[in-house]
């Protein structure tokens, strides 16, 4: 068999190699996230319309009505509202209904609404 190669070890006074490169400290997760890159900048305008719409749906809808709302998401011109049960959104359908010239008017791009369901697992965050 063959012998295994050496391993290179800075310190050893047997490599008689140098490092070629200057040990760098390793970037931490806090470094990543505090700068300020593209998909950084996505997610920071998506968190802004979702707290909009979330601001516009608490004028007009009733507080009952409004803590079954889970999530709201502007996308490509679509606005989808998340409900925490089917029977909720079905409330919330005719709801939404009523204000959608009103969310015309905030948002002229919008060109359809949707309301759904959120799956049990995204609520507790189970893994599926």
């Amino acid at each position: 068999m063959p012998k295994p190669p050496t391993r290179y070890n800075p310190r050893s006074p047997g490599t008689g190699r140098a490092p070629s490169s200057p040990l760098k400290r390793p970037i931490g997760i806090k470094d990543l996230l505090a700068r300020s890159g593209p998909l950084q900048q996505a997610i920071a305008r998506q968190a802004d319309r979702g707290a909009f719409w979330r601001q516009f749906l608490a004028e007009r809808l009733t507080p009952e009505l409004l803590a079954q709302v889970a999530q709201v998401v502007e996308r490509d011109g679509s606005l989808s509202v998340y409900a925490r049960s089917a029977a909720w959104s079905a409330r919330l359908r005719f709801a939404l209904a009523e204000h959608w010239p009103a969310a015309r008017a905030a948002c002229p791009e919008l060109k359809r609404w949707a309301v759904r369901v959120q799956p049990a697992a995204a609520s507790t965050g189970a893994r599926t």
